[in-house]
């Protein structure tokens, strides 16, 4: 058995137990270890950034700091300002059957929840979960992403002997990856793609483990006939060229208007061009010659391909052109710079082209007119939607985020995040004098009378 293996098996049984013997763990526990974990975080920032930017053998600042380090920091935040509010027992109503009783909802803590991150950002996805789990008074065991081991160094220093009560990190290969999402864990989070996403539901239906997945998809970028071109192609340029496309809710095509072909192109061109910092390299050689085969595969069947290059002269993004659904760059998840282009003539033939493929974990609608992008929305199910945007739908803390059907299930932000790592225990408490179950019993006529009387008339 691999040292990383006898560790995994060691925390497991070390938090199982201290959740036996500790089940309820204090508003103040938590709120202090998300205090501790948050000015560690802030002390660690130059670390990370230079940390990551290692890993990706070279990252821009700005992936790390503001969609890393920033989103984790409003998800720490937030849980603190809210937690005493979510704690809250929630008072339900019973009616007649159940007076005098008093009836709420308590959320307890699961017990020990597992959380598997990815490389593509290490920070949030792996601290995010991570924030909310604990807010829900759980212990948590990350098992972070062997493709990111100078971060993955960086977030162990995060870790004070207190916050080791709560909280660890497990790093290792796809063999520690399988064995931690067999274990029985009383909520397992898993964040990749929906071939290993697969993988993890099976090994947890083993142990009956609750499981949010967050598996990604094709999110489409969808330019109505109404769509101001020039502001699409900046928001899809953005939302493409951040963290290299390296993103779950990143455009992974642009389904757009014959009309306006040209002028996108022309735009996204001139924007691309204006840039002038050093994009973020794909993560390593395996992703890019995944990327370089995708292309090639296009290529090779009918489609041209236009690279954008920045200021500094620097490849930015290739857009593919002319591509159909025979080519494997419109059929897999693409995950980096390259961005498929397709048109349509009406509405209802984009409607139906995006309605044919599995449910992105994001749709993004460009229209100035609003009942456009409702048309569309009605008609195409998302994880989430943004209208005129992309990418600023995830980093709404007060929203929820997650997947729908192949882009996954659960959701983690917001307070559905709180109500995730929660178990909601029904709680009914009856005066011990009250006669209720001796007249049930003894099936008291009179009571029958009332009862029918009640509920079971026209």
């Amino acid at each position: 058995m691999s040292e990383q293996l006898c560790v995994l098996d060691k925390v497991f049984l070390q938090f199982k137990q201290a959740h036996e013997q500790e089940p309820i763990m204090s508003l103040v526990q938590r709120k202090q270890a998300l205090l501790a974990l948050k000015h560690a975080l802030l002390d660690a920032q130059e670390p990370l950034i230079a940390a990551a930017s290692e890993d990706f053998g070279y990252r821009e600042r700005f992936d790390t700091l503001v969609s890393d380090i920033l989103p984790t920091i409003e998800a720490l935040d937030y849980c603190r300002k809210n937690l005493t509010k979510w704690a809250k027992p929630e008072k339900r109503q019973g009616g007649f059957a159940h007076f005098p009783s008093s009836l709420h909802v308590h959320y307890e803590a699961k017990g020990v929840v597992g959380v598997v991150s990815p490389w593509n950002y290490p920070v949030n996805l792996a601290l995010s979960p991570l924030a909310f789990a604990l807010a829900a008074g759980n212990r948590v065991v990350v098992k972070l992403s062997e493709y990111t081991p100078a971060v993955n160094q960086v977030l162990k220093t995060l870790l004070s002997s207190e916050l080791k009560r709560y909280v660890a990190f497990i790093e290792g290969d796809a063999q520690v990856g399988a064995e931690f999402s067999a274990k029985p864990w009383d909520h397992l989070v898993f964040t990749g793609s929906g071939q290993i996403g697969k993988k993890v539901m099976r090994s947890a239906a083993e142990n009956l483990t609750p499981v949010t997945l967050e598996l990604g998809g094709k999110s489409p970028a969808v330019m109505l006939p109404c769509a101001q071109v020039n502001h699409a192609a900046t928001q899809i340029a953005f939302g493409k060229s951040t963290n290299a496309g390296q993103i779950c809710v990143a455009p992974d095509f642009v389904l757009l208007h014959t009309s306006q072909l040209d002028s996108f192109i022309t735009c996204i061109k001139a924007e691309v061009a204006q840039l002038g910092h050093r994009p973020t390299k794909v993560i390593n050689q395996a992703q890019a010659n995944r990327l370089k085969a995708l292309k090639e595969d296009a290529l090779s069947k009918g489609a041209k391909a236009l690279e954008l290059i920045n200021g500094g002269d620097q490849h930015v993004l290739t857009l593919l052109l002319n591509v159909d659904d025979s080519m494997r760059v419109c059929q897999e998840e693409i995950f980096g710079p390259l961005l498929p282009i397709q048109t349509y003539e009406h509405i209802e033939d984009a409607c139906a082209a995006l309605k044919a493929q599995p449910k992105p974990l994001a749709l993004y609608l460009f229209a100035t007119k609003r009942a456009h992008w409702q048309k569309v929305s009605e008609q195409v199910q998302s994880g989430t939607l943004a209208v005129n945007d992309t990418l600023m739908q995830v980093s709404a803390t007060d929203l929820p985020f997650g997947g729908v059907g192949a882009s996954g299930f659960g959701q983690y932000h917001g307070i559905e995040g709180f109500y995730t790592f929660s178990h909601a225990r029904s709680v009914l408490k009856t005066p011990h004098w009250w006669p209720r179950a001796k007249l049930l019993l003894h099936r008291s006529p009179w009571l029958l009378k009332i009862v029918t009387w009640l509920y079971l008339k026209k």
